[in-house]
């Protein structure tokens, strides 16, 4: 019997360009049927202009500090875009932010086995090799190859409300960064945090609030 050859390095590109391509093809499906939702309502039916109730001051709530003042941070880059914000003074209405973001990820390859042996005769050596039987002896190897994937499942809900604490608008996105595209780069609580932020006050334009 013979020893079993390693996948040529050739052979392991192709093998990688293959699963590589597989991968594409599967995010590119999941995004035209991507799990992420957003559901946004205004309270009155007969059109809000959330600019008359401003200027707004932010409030944010996250599980950590560290996140918080992150999340405020793009918040105001994202909704001073639109409205009114008071950083400094006290402000009319109400912008409550609150989020939270869980890391996800799953590895992306195969495991390939080779084999590395010795051969080594039964019968008599003569200096330079065996006269009568032999056989093979080897010991298995199992190499990885590929990359882990890792991305966000994020919450994040808006709630704008005016100076008497009423509900002006409302929006709540649930981003699931393993069902799209954007999950390639979103991969820390902070990108999710921006990702989401942005979205929302495109919903808000596509809502005629702004």
């Amino acid at each position: 019997s013979g020893l079993r050859k390693r996948p040529s390095k050739k052979n392991e590109n192709n093998m990688m360009k293959r699963r590589l391509t597989f991968a594409l093809a599967f995010f590119a499906l999941a995004s035209l049927t991507a799990c992420s939702s957003m559901q946004s309502t205004v309270a009155n039916s007969d059109g809000v202009r959330l600019q008359e109730f401003g200027p707004y001051v932010i409030q944010v709530r996250t599980p950590s500090a560290i996140l918080s003042s992150a999340v405020y941070e793009f918040a105001v880059q994202q909704f001073s875009k639109s409205l009114d914000i008071a950083e400094r003074e006290p402000g009319r209405g109400v912008i409550e932010v609150t989020f939270s973001s869980q890391g996800d990820s799953a590895f992306l390859g195969s495991a390939t086995t080779t084999v590395a042996g010795q051969s080594y005769g039964s019968g008599w050596y003569t200096g330079n090799t065996y006269y009568g039987s032999a056989s093979v002896t080897g010991t298995a190897n199992t190499v990885s190859m590929g990359s882990v994937l890792t991305w966000q499942n994020s919450t994040l809900l808006v709630v704008v409300r005016d100076k008497n604490g009423r509900r002006l608008y409302t929006a709540d996105y649930d981003y699931k960064g393993g069902w799209e595209l954007s999950g390639w780069v979103v991969n820390t609580p902070e990108e999710a945090a921006r990702l989401c932020i942005e979205r929302v006050r495109k919903q808000m334009l596509k809502d005629g609030v702004t």
